[in-house]
């Protein structure tokens, strides 16, 4: 089984690496930085799983990369990250994902996974699937209350309509970081883009 890692951290690609190669039926083709590196990657058409982290830098991030490859390529995908919340693991399965994993997940779960994500089952935590897939209405107020103070201060400026640069000037933050903010919010509201996620925020604070 051929499989392509995409985690732009050095030192958990080399750990990950470290874990897959030991086994006689698992190879690393390739190791990639980017979102859009892993997109590129998997087109050739010889990777069997793609191990994504959710979150990237500035670009694509690994959702986005998920569904490209999973439109272009036979490649199947398994998620990796380190959030734990059944947002999360709805973003994963929506973007075609049929695999999720946490980072700090022990070595047989996480190769037992990349095995069932291979062969074309799906490795789920069986507590975050059932939390994903239960019936919700929109955004409730406990998921208002997980967001860090400062993903408050974002969405506050994002349902004002502030663009992400605007944003960043108004924290003195970088854009990229914004994203990253904003993003987050998205997953653990459960909506599907900013303007939902504004519209919540607006109805919260009236």
């Amino acid at each position: 089984m051929r499989l392509l890692i995409a985690d732009d951290h050095e030192l958990t690609r080399a750990g990950l690496r470290a874990v897959i190669e030991r086994e006689p039926d698992l190879e690393v083709a390739a190791e990639v930085a980017t979102a859009e590196e892993a997109v590129a990657r998997a087109a050739r058409g010889d990777i069997d799983v793609a191990v994504l982290d959710v979150r990237f830098g500035p670009g694509m991030n690994g959702l986005d990369a998920a569904r490209r490859i999973l439109a272009t390529s036979r490649t199947r995908v398994l998620m990796l990250t380190l959030h734990d919340t059944p947002e999360y693991v709805r973003s994963a399965l929506t973007a075609g994902a049929t695999g999720f994993v946490l980072k700090d997940a022990g070595r047989v779960e996480l190769l037992d996974a990349i095995r069932a994500v291979g062969s074309g089952r799906t490795a789920l935590p069986g507590d975050l699937l059932r939390r994903a897939v239960e019936p919700r209405v929109g955004p409730q107020e406990e998921d208002l209350a997980r967001l860090t103070a400062r993903e408050r201060q974002v969405l506050a400026l994002v349902a004002h309509g502030l663009t992400n640069k605007a944003i960043a000037r108004e924290l003195g933050i970088g854009p990229g970081t914004v994203k990253a903010h904003v993003e987050k919010v998205i997953a653990k509201l459960g909506v599907a883009d900013r303007t939902q996620a504004a519209v919540f925020a607006t109805r919260a604070s009236g």
